[in-house]
């Protein structure tokens, strides 16, 4: 299943950084390709490790199906420090974030989602997204 950078470190406890860090040290992502630094390598491509999509507008991004390198990428997540992993894990395991993490967490995939699809009414969701997290603020 291929993933963007985000939806990937969801999935490990880490953010998009950590996963663009992880990609470049696999040697999938390309620090001089020729169209943009960060696309993934020919042969990457090539390999079905990373696939090329459209975003709304027009512009190319990638998404990746770590599946395929799954035990590589799970053996660089363990090397990461201490601060770039795990960072709100509770005992249980589970992720354990503040209300307003969370709400910009939302906030942040529905924006992708409106980029990706081009479904504006997405933003509505934004609108209202924004005005939770003022009322979560504490008061001055």
């Amino acid at each position: 299943m291929f993933q963007t950078m985000t939806q990937i470190g969801r999935n490990y406890g880490i953010d998009a950084k950590s996963v663009g860090k992880i990609l470049y040290e696999l040697d999938l992502r390309d620090p001089n390709h020729p169209k943009q630094k960060g696309f993934p390598h020919e042969e990457v491509v090539k390999s079905g490790i990373a696939m090329a999509f459209d975003g709304r507008n027009g512009e190319l991004y990638y998404k990746y199906n770590i599946e395929r390198i799954q035990d590589e990428f799970e053996a660089k997540v363990k090397q990461l420090p201490k601060e770039e992993k795990n960072r709100n894990i509770s005992a249980n395991g589970s992720m354990q974030k503040n209300p307003i993490e969370l709400k910009l967490q939302q906030m942040l995939e529905a924006l992708n989602s409106v980029l990706e699809t081009g479904e504006i009414n997405s933003l509505y969701r934004l609108k209202a997204d924004i005005a939770d997290i003022y009322a979560m603020l504490p008061a001055r």
